[in-house]
């Protein structure tokens, strides 16, 4: 039986934001104020003290020519009133176009509040942290940049595409006594809506799958690694033959083509009664006549399942917004979706398992949080597949244990929670055809005990509450009205949209406003690979229970199992 002490009270306000600015550089004299501005109010108006803005498609789609306004995009923000404040920086912009093997078109951007101390960056070259003072901007080429990692996806992972800018950014942190990463990732994206349709997944679907599951095997491989928040253009699209099949039932196809052109052709589904065309779908063309209305409705975000396959690996807050991409890039038109694919949430923000209880939850999160693991729970991706041999999955609810406070031990911050998962656990996550007949071990029950026990010592706290003051404190007089709060509190964790009623190019901007916890140290991920993905040992599912009274200070993970994946390490 391990011991870990409660967190203290001390949080950081954390703002992640994922932006693709490609558009915004193609026309910068007018789009650059439009999206700094929208940013910055968003800044104001949730006042972290720690901000990460990661950004892809760093100079536009044509680089070449836009390129040189990225210096002034930079210069805008950090000479802004709104972060004058922010007094430590961290930038690291992708921009030597003229190494493609190399080269993603990726930036990260950092910025800490002046309140904020006790910061520190991993450096992963001499594998150690170090003090975070002043302002550093790494532009151009940042290949020998020892504070951040950049990885370039292989190109036979999007054979469809002659030549790819996609891949992965990542720094690691120590805030306040606890150890963070933030991977800042670009996914490829659908090259046509007629390859599109095919059934789910995809075959771009399945690129993704692959890039992402590399980038969770990389991140898992490393003995130093922290739990982490992947947040970046996904490119996750709904299930395109669904939501065609969806929205033309009795409605009559066909096809128009162009002579031997394929990339021509084109399907149309029109009306009988009124011969009327209904929706067109072509390979850069998805047209529906009441487009700006009917993907906006709450039907299409059950197609949106590219994260289904992921749920035991990675946690989502609610996407309580409309999708994030294609809009118009015209300021007169700043909701209207273009009519060349189908509505998607391509950006999204993405906590690892370990990352999870990081965070400080409000009520509604763990009421959320329970709900979806109840959910998911009935079957886990990992648990079946179905007839064709695809994996079948639904949602579950990942977590993590709590860790030890922090010591003054620079480059090894606090003791290691290390967790351990075999090859086979992300290989379950690659293309489709892979029979697992396991549960997976990637979603430790312990986790949801810990937050079903937060949620009802917080409610047992809120009975006593109520009945104190009934059985003791004076009762407002008939006269004197009940006082409200003039301000409705702050939510602990908010995840949305930035300039959702503003031109901000094709892709909205989204942001995820938690509450980390201090002083939790550093979580390490240790994952074999001695194993072949083929003939990997099947683990027997941990036996691993969570148990917090309301009335202690400490949260117990009993660990009796010789296959249990926690182990509390020294450095």
């Amino acid at each position: 039986m391990l011991k870990f002490k409660k967190m203290g009270s001390d949080k950081v306000p954390l703002l992640l934001v994922t932006a693709n600015v490609g558009s915004i550089f193609e026309e910068p004299s007018v789009m650059l104020p439009i999206w700094t501005s929208e940013f910055l109010q968003a800044v104001s108006r949730m006042d972290p003290k720690f901000i990460a803005l990661h950004l892809q498609e760093v100079g536009g789609k044509t680089y070449e020519k836009s390129m040189q306004y990225v210096q002034e995009f930079v210069q805008r923000l950090c000479d802004c009133p709104e972060l004058r404040l922010y007094d430590k920086i961290r930038i690291f912009l992708d921009e030597d176009f003229s190494s493609p093997e190399k080269f993603t078109a990726l930036g990260n951007m950092y910025f800490a509040h002046s309140t904020l101390t006790d910061i520190k960056i991993w450096d992963f070259e001499t594998k150690g942290y170090i003090e975070v003072v002043g302002k550093e901007v790494n532009s151009g080429n940042i290949e020998k940049v020892t504070t951040k990692e950049k990885v370039k996806f292989p190109q036979h992972f999007f054979p469809e595409c002659k030549w790819s800018r996609k891949g992965f950014l990542r720094t690691r942190w120590f805030l306040r006594g606890t150890a963070v990463e933030f991977v800042n990732i670009h996914l490829f994206h659908d090259a046509s809506n007629l390859l599109a349709m095919e059934p789910f997944p995809s075959v771009y679907c399945r690129s993704r799958r692959r890039a992402l599951r590399h980038t969770l095997r990389h991140l898992h491989s490393d003995v130093n690694a922290a739990p982490y928040f992947i947040f970046g253009d996904f490119n996750f699209r709904t299930d395109t033959g669904a939501v065609v099949k969806k929205v033309t039932e009795e409605l009559t196809a066909c096809r128009l083509q162009n002579g031997a052109n394929v990339d021509s052709s084109k399907l149309q589904y029109r009306s009988e009664a009124d011969d009327r065309i209904v929706l067109t779908v072509g390979k850069k063309e998805f047209a529906h006549v009441d487009h700006q209305k009917i993907f906006r409705e709450p039907w299409l975000q059950r197609y949106d399942r590219e994260l289904e396959a992921l749920r035991p690996h990675l946690f989502e807050f609610p996407v309580k917004f409309p999708p994030t991409y294609p809009f118009e890039e015209d300021v007169q038109l700043p909701t209207h979706y273009m009519k060349t694919r189908c509505p998607a949430w391509c950006d999204r923000v993405l906590l690892s398992q370990s990352a999870r209880l990081l965070i400080q939850l409000g009520q509604s999160d763990l009421r959320s949080a329970e709900a979806r693991h109840l959910h998911g729970s009935r079957k886990s991706v990992t648990d079946s597949t179905d007839s064709s041999g695809r994996v079948s999955s639904s949602d579950s609810s990942p977590a993590r244990s709590n860790s030890p406070a922090r010591q003054n031990n620079q480059s090894s911050p606090g003791k290691v929670l290390e967790k351990k998962g075999s090859v086979a656990d992300f290989d379950a996550l690659s293309v489709p055809g892979i029979t697992v007949s396991r549960k997976s071990i990637a979603d430790p029950t312990s986790i949801q005990h810990a937050l079903n026990a937060r949620l009802c010592s917080s409610a047992s706290s809120r009975r006593r509450l109520v009945r104190n003051q009934s059985e003791g404190s004076p009762k407002p007089e008939p006269h004197e009205p009940r006082r409200r709060a003039d301000v409705t509190p702050r939510r602990r964790t908010d995840y949305g949209v930035i300039g959702n009623a503003t031109c901000m190019g094709d892709h909205k901007p989204i942001y995820l406003r938690v509450m980390l916890q201090s002083d939790r140290g550093n979580f390490r991920h240790e994952f074999h690979s001695e194993a072949s993905p083929k003939h990997a040992k099947m683990e027997e599912q941990e036996s691993q229970d969570s148990i917090e009274s309301p009335n202690s200070r400490y949260i117990h993970f009993k660990m009796d199992s010789p296959c249990s994946i926690f182990k509390e390490t020294d450095i």
